[in-house]
């Protein structure tokens, strides 16, 4: 009988041959022993499987530690990749890479530290690489207390540095075939008090490029108008702050005057809610509202009445 790894990564793949060798190397680098990375290959047409491979060997031996699966096709897109690789999985933590970024040594070891210490997903930093050119974001922590008012503003962190406890994703259903379904396990996780830190030390290189499905606009606009989406944040508002609150992006698709009255209120809500949290959390998150609030004040529909 196989040996349950206590970690595994999770990497869907789709036609990414030339990026994904770095991906599993990295990775495997900074794994622990006891884990594995698991390539969910989504019916690439070229070498991804070959160049996974080629990541994990080393002097013509391949890391015990990397299993490729076929995922079976369908509607769904990275979600549904995600919920196969869950299914087909059983470790007690569960962690995330994607096939076109690069794992920093020390990522999981320090996001473990976190969920032993009785924290449920644990997030690093990331690196932005734009071409050649590094762009670190700035190594901030988000504790647990802070996360969810974050969460309301935008969505703070990177899925592929996520580590977090099987027992956390399985608790809200895992993920769902909506756009964002990163965003959407976040809202839900944080709904039901699930323990959500952003670490300070970067562990990703982040790749941006102009093929990402997050710069997409119609992608966007899908996520912003998805109902279940829109369910999982008032959930998350309502326990935050007691009062149901709209998504500030879908504000955008509102008559101004209408937009304006709830932006209004998300604002004095927001505040309110805040005003008991520690003096540097507090003036983070509201200037964070406050540039938020400009940015949706400056893209409403129609002339200031």
């Amino acid at each position: 009988m196989a040996v349950v790894p206590d970690l595994s990564v999770l990497l869907p793949a789709r036609n990414a041959a030339d990026t994904i060798t770095r991906a599993v190397s990295s990775t495997l680098a900074a794994m622990p022993r006891d884990a594995e990375l698991v390539v969910g290959n989504d019916s690439s047409c070229d070498s991804t499987v070959g160049e996974a491979i080629r990541g994990a060997s080393r002097g013509g031996v391949v890391d015990p530690r990397l299993r490729i699966e076929e995922i079976t096709p369908g509607e769904g897109g990275v979600s549904r990749v995600l919920t196969q690789l869950m299914e087909r999985t059983d470790s007690r933590l569960v962690g995330r890479m994607d096939a076109d970024d690069v794992s920093l040594k020390g990522r999981f070891k320090r996001a473990m530290r976190a969920i032993e210490r009785g924290d449920d997903m644990v997030f690093t930093q990331m690196i932005e690489l734009r071409g050649a050119r590094p762009v670190p974001r700035v190594p901030y922590e988000i504790t647990p207390e802070d996360m969810g008012w974050h969460l309301l503003l935008t969505n703070p962190v990177c899925h592929p540095t996520m580590l977090a406890t099987r027992e956390i994703i399985d608790s809200v259903g895992g993920y769902r075939a909506v756009p964002a379904e990163d965003y959407d396990l976040w809202l839900r996780v944080g709904a039901v008090g699930g323990r959500i830190r952003r670490l300070a030390a970067w562990g990703l290189l982040y790749r941006i490029h102009p093929g990402q499905v997050t710069g997409n606009a119609s992608w966007r606009a899908d996520s912003w108008r998805n109902p279940e989406q829109a369910r999982a944040f008032a959930d998350l508002s309502v326990a935050l702050t007691g009062r149901e609150l709209p998504r500030l992006v879908s504000l955008l698709s509102l008559p101004r005057d209408r937009a304006e009255r709830k932006l209004d209120r998300f604002v004095q809500v927001y505040t309110q809610g805040v005003a008991s949290r520690p003096a540097s959390s507090r003036r983070v998150l509201e200037r964070r509202l406050n540039a938020r609030a400009a940015w949706v004040r400056s893209h409403l529909q129609g002339e200031q009445s």
